[in-house]
């Protein structure tokens, strides 16, 4: 398995939980499950430590990283912005096709009540919007903080008041998409990213 294919699966894992925070990263176990050498797991470690997924300890080795409150909120802050300018510019230049699979989106996400069905299509419909920028060093930032988003994202959806309000709010970054006003789409987005972020922390703190 290639080392970026790793990276992306471990990614994965970890936002899905499959390793909790604090859980340990043993070398030897992830050698067998990737069927790679531990030179490879070793870089894909030290990759992941630097985009924040994992902690390396000297004499301890590697560990899931646990995110604080402070950067939960510092994620979903760059998130709302970097889509925000994605959407800003890609805008201006939006086909039918690309506003009608928006709409598709918006329509299949209205008719769904699973937490986790919703938050599937939640997460398919931001990653598509983020790929109509068209610029690939933005789409990698935003996709990075996505991917580690996804590791308290999900438990907000159980949330009754989140799922209403969401669905309220893609509406309205719809409704600001076909009238085709960049800054009006940008402004939207942000402000979707900052009401789930609050949220986000009044129902965790709620649940402590």
């Amino acid at each position: 398995m290639k080392r970026e294919k790793v990276i992306e699966d471990l990614e994965n894992a970890i936002a899905r939980r499959i390793y909790e925070p604090g859980g340990r990263l043993v070398e030897a176990q992830l050698c067998k499950r990737y069927r790679v050498g531990r030179t490879i797991i070793r870089e894909v470690l030290r990759r992941l430590e630097q985009d924040g997924f994992v902690k390396i300890t000297p004499n301890s080795g590697a560990s899931v990283s646990e995110l604080s409150q402070k950067e939960i909120e510092n994620i979903y802050d760059l998130m709302g912005t970097l889509e925000g300018l994605a959407m800003r510019i890609a805008t201006p230049s939006l086909g039918k096709k690309e506003v009608d699979t928006i709409e598709k989106f918006i329509k299949k996400m209205g008719a769904l009540n699973n937490p986790y069905h919703l938050y599937e299509n939640n997460f398919k419909f931001h990653c598509f919007m983020d790929s109509l920028s068209e610029n690939e060093r933005l789409i990698k930032f935003i996709r990075n903080l996505r991917a580690q988003a996804m590791r308290i994202s999900l438990r907000s959806f159980y949330n009754p008041g989140q799922v209403k309000e969401s669905k309220k709010e893609h509406q309205e970054i719809f409704e600001a998409i076909k009238e085709g006003d960049p800054i009006k789409v940008e402004n939207s987005i942000r402000n979707h990213y900052l009401q789930s972020k609050n949220r986000l922390f009044k129902y965790l703190n709620k649940s402590l």
